[in-house]
């Protein structure tokens, strides 16, 4: 796995119950939970650390929820720029670290 700092918009949730498939040596039903995410262009440093900030969108993508580590927070200004540009507030530290557990569920199948 390769580790990058990258902040974006969270765009939505997905769930997927996917069924089972003795081809893929899946045994029982899976749930996936993806993230669709609209990435923060050159907003790459860690923003704990030094002000980091991003004045537009770049393209979407759809990760695993898991590999989501924190979220943080924005603020929008015009000190600089007339249009605008958004900070990324990030004040995690080592205090909190988002988890993700998924509940055992039995899934319906369409037998």
């Amino acid at each position: 796995m390769v580790k990058k700092i990258g902040y974006g918009q969270l765009d939505c949730i997905l769930a997927l119950a996917l069924p089972p498939n003795p081809d893929f040596g899946v045994d029982s039903p899976q749930l996936h939970i993806l993230a669709q995410i609209t990435i923060a262009k050159d907003a790459e440093r860690d923003a704990s650390v030094e002000l980091v900030s991003y004045t537009h969108f770049g393209k979407t993508v759809i990760l695993d929820v898991t590999s989501i580590k924190c979220a943080v927070g924005r603020i929008k200004t015009k000190a600089k720029n007339r249009r605008g540009e958004w900070f990324i507030i990030d004040r995690d530290g080592s205090l909190c670290r988002t988890a993700f557990t998924q509940d055992e569920q039995d899934y319906e199948g369409d037998d």
